[in-house]
């Protein structure tokens, strides 16, 4: 749920599943499964998270009230590249 929005124009939002805390980067979606931003940080303490989201364009924020359910699709890691020499 949404917690409120900030004078930056960034939404927090109360993180409900403490045992599935969101990356970093992950995609934020409305009840229609529209993206509405992404992840930028998770802040707060471990046993009750917020997760701060930027907005893809500040339109999307006259459509947030309070009571608005957001949900985030998980992102998986990048392979990352092995260096070496051959």
């Amino acid at each position: 749920m949404v917690n409120t929005i900030t004078k930056t124009k960034l939404i927090l939002v109360k993180i409900n599943r403490k045992d599935e805390v969101p990356r970093i980067g992950s995609k934020v979606l409305d009840a229609n499964g529209i993206e509405i931003g992404k992840i930028i940080d998770v802040i707060g303490p471990v046993d009750d998270p917020y997760a701060v989201v930027k907005p893809l364009t500040f339109a999307v924020l006259s459509s947030i009230k309070p009571s608005t359910a957001l949900f985030y699709r998980i992102t998986k890691e990048k392979p990352r590249a092995r260096g070496g020499r051959k």
